[in-house]
């Protein structure tokens, strides 16, 4: 039995974690996870103490989902007691960096008042000194800059805290990842492994090149109970089957929320912002794994949000990409470099490309544009639209950029080939700047400031200039996390009546009207150029 060739089944997921939260590359970075650590997590959980009925209750509830609740029944207060224990104890560096860092911002903010930051240093608290750098914006406000690869070999950065929990599934529904530990599970195997480690590329493997399952398990380290469990997961290999040739011509496929598959007719490919769902039996119709091909080339991301940099999906794929093509940026405390974070998560090559700047091969060519917005008006600059030119098709996927500027897209026009097929996101009702940025903001926002600055893209009004601009031949709206197995990053409720939705039905229809083809995407489509 030891030598039989398995497959893991389909319907498994292997949910990559960072202490028992799901893991995202805001936990990756040792600045930002200190922070999300004592800021977000521990207040989480000891808020849960406090009131585990109230959780319950509001979790429960659809219309606060995505809210600050544990997912959990009041039953789980043992087990969050025992991992708040846990998190203090073996995430003591952590804590104690991110309580530093928020005291310098704080310092910084209250005490430099445009003279020289020299007298400053002294006074910064012990765990950041050495690791930052006192800094004023060009226009005199104060601010500091985390030295990130120090960081990386401190005991601030412990991947020992990095692993997986591996279960199957039914559903599509999960947890929602920002506001829900994962706690064990009696139908799930853990894999406590730093995410560099090579047992991740082997269970991306085992979904398409068998392997004995007496090697799976000794690689996984699994044996006893775990073991027995774990060939629950696998199925005997069916008989190989062979991958078509290339099709001659440029195709992309949908996978769902921004992920594009682009194939070039000489076979090159490059795919945007992987987020690929699980065979599960559940609705919509979609793409998975299987779907992909062998090899892929080149990897796009175009910002570093949870929604778009999906580690879950990136670690599947590990072994088969080429390259990761990141935007420049990074420094700033709400800016961690993705390039410093994807290379400590073990993927050998990440590339970083500045506005304007280019790499491909064969018939592909990549272009990373500037897009404004979608991140609360902070200094964030790794964002990019990508231009992908494949064969004789050219495709920009502006992800969620917020036409905030018109004259912007006015002056790409002459330096980007005609645009045979727009991509842009829609969700112009963003949640506030708290959100997701909370944690490393050195005091709570003002209400009403909070709930101006929010995440949003682009209306249809923003979206039209831009495709007036731009001279888009074809419009597809995407990147409205409508997508049931996108629930647990970005807790949206598909309906009809929303600002994303109504705002998106207008643009369809005013480029049609304009005798643009335009559809609203979903689930799973495709198209040829």
């Amino acid at each position: 039995m030891s030598q039989t060739p398995v497959l893991l089944r389909p319907d498994v997921v292997v949910e990559p974690l960072v202490a028992r939260w799901y893991a995202w590359t805001h936990l990756i970075s040792p600045a930002t996870a200190a922070m999300n650590v004592a800021f977000r997590h521990l207040r989480l959980m000891d808020s849960f103490l406090d009131a585990p009925d109230l959780h319950a209750a509001a979790a429960a509830n659809p219309a606060l989902r995505g809210g600050p609740f544990l997912d959990l029944p009041a039953t789980a207060v043992d087990g969050i007691r025992a991992l708040v224990d846990e998190t203090r104890a073996r995430q003591a560096p952590a804590i104690a960096f991110g309580e530093a860092l928020r005291d310098a911002v704080r310092m910084v903010v209250e005490r430099a008042d445009g003279h020289a930051m020299e007298p400053l240093y002294p006074a910064l608290p012990g765990p950041v000194r050495g690791v930052i750098e006192l800094v004023y914006t060009i226009g005199g406000a104060p601010d500091l800059r985390v030295i990130e690869p120090l960081l990386y070999r401190s005991p601030v950065y412990d991947p020992s805290v990095q692993g997986a929990m591996i279960h199957r599934t039914a559903s599509d529904l999960r947890a929602f990842s920002l506001s829900t530990p994962r706690l064990r599970r009696a139908d799930a195997v853990e894999v406590e492994r730093p995410f560099a480690d090579g047992a991740y590329d082997l269970l991306a493997r085992l979904r398409t090149q068998p392997q004995p399952v007496g090697a799976v398990l000794d690689g996984l380290g699994l044996s006893g109970a775990d073991a027995a469990l774990f060939r629950d997961f696998l199925v005997e290999a069916p008989a190989p089957v062979t991958p078509p040739p290339p099709a001659g011509a440029t195709r992309w496929r949908y996978f769902g929320h921004a992920c594009v598959l682009v194939e070039a007719p000489d076979g090159t490919n490059a795919l945007i912002d992987p987020i690929v769902a699980y065979e599960c039996g559940a609705d919509p119709e979609r793409f998975t794994l299987a779907d992909l091909p062998e090899r892929i080339d080149y990897v796009l991301l175009t910002h570093n949000h949870q929604d778009h940099v999906l580690l879950e999906t990136l670690l599947a794929l590990r072994w088969k990409i080429g390259t990761i093509v990141v935007p420049a940026g990074g420094g700033g405390l709400a800016d961690p470099s993705l390039k410093l974070a994807l290379q400590a998560a073990g993927f050998p090559r990440v590339v970083e490309l500045d506005s304007l700047a280019s790499t491909g091969h064969g018939d592909l060519r990549l272009t990373a544009l500037p897009f404004l917005g979608e991140h609360s008006d902070l200094d964030i600059r790794t964002k990019a639209a990508w231009l992908v030119e494949a064969g004789g098709g050219t495709l920009l996927f502006a992800a969620d950029s917020n036409n905030l500027e018109p004259r912007l897209y006015d002056l790409l026009r002459p330096l980007v080939p005609r645009v045979d097929a727009l991509f842009i996101g829609m969700e112009c009702a963003g949640a506030p700047l708290s959100w997701l940025y909370g944690p490393l903001l050195p005091w709570p926002p003002e209400r009403a400031k909070d709930q101006s600055r929010r995440l949003n893209g682009s209306d249809f009004p923003r979206a039209m200039q831009a495709i007036r601009s731009l001279g888009c031949d074809q419009v597809f709206v995407y990147a409205l996390g409508m997508e049931p197995w996108l629930k647990f990053i970005s807790s949206i409720e598909p309906d009809d009546s929303t600002p994303p939705m109504r705002n998106s039905s207008a643009l369809v229809a005013a480029c049609e009207d304009m005798g643009i083809p335009a559809e609203r995407l979903y689930g799973q489509a495709e198209g040829w150029l």
